[in-house]
């Protein structure tokens, strides 16, 4: 399954041609695996989890790079803000875009999807 997450990942920034990065993307795909099986108390990560595997996958990977352009240009100027009086449209900037997941550490990072993790959660026996 890690290469149907590595495939996603590599879709979603837009890297599907480039092969430079992905040492580094596995490292953190299995990086995130250990936690989501940790968490999860799982011997294996559920196929419905590929998704959000690969979006905290993404997310590690501009906490841990945020310099690395291949990862930063993938995100795309989107809007960040409309006002419909005089119609006022502001735009986000490139590189700026880290999802509020983000912002904390690796183990808040996984908190932060706890609400998916949820669902294949399991009581950890002694």
């Amino acid at each position: 399954m890690k290469d149907k997450v590595l495939a996603i990942v590599k879709r979603r920034l837009k890297l599907i041609e480039d092969d430079s990065l992905d040492d580094l993307i596995e490292e953190y795909i299995e990086q995130i695996e250990m936690k989501i099986k940790s968490y999860c108390n799982q011997p294996r990560v559920p196929e419905e989890l590929k998704f959000v595997w690969a979006s905290m996958t993404i997310d590690i990977l501009r906490i841990e790079h945020p310099n690395e352009q291949a990862v930063m240009e993938s995100v795309s100027d989107g809007i960040a803000s409309v006002k419909l009086g005089d119609t006022n449209v502001s735009y986000a900037s490139k590189g700026n875009d880290i999802t509020s997941a983000s912002k904390g550490s690796l183990d808040s990072l996984v908190l932060n999807y706890s609400v998916e993790l949820n669902k294949y959660r399991r009581l950890k026996t002694i």
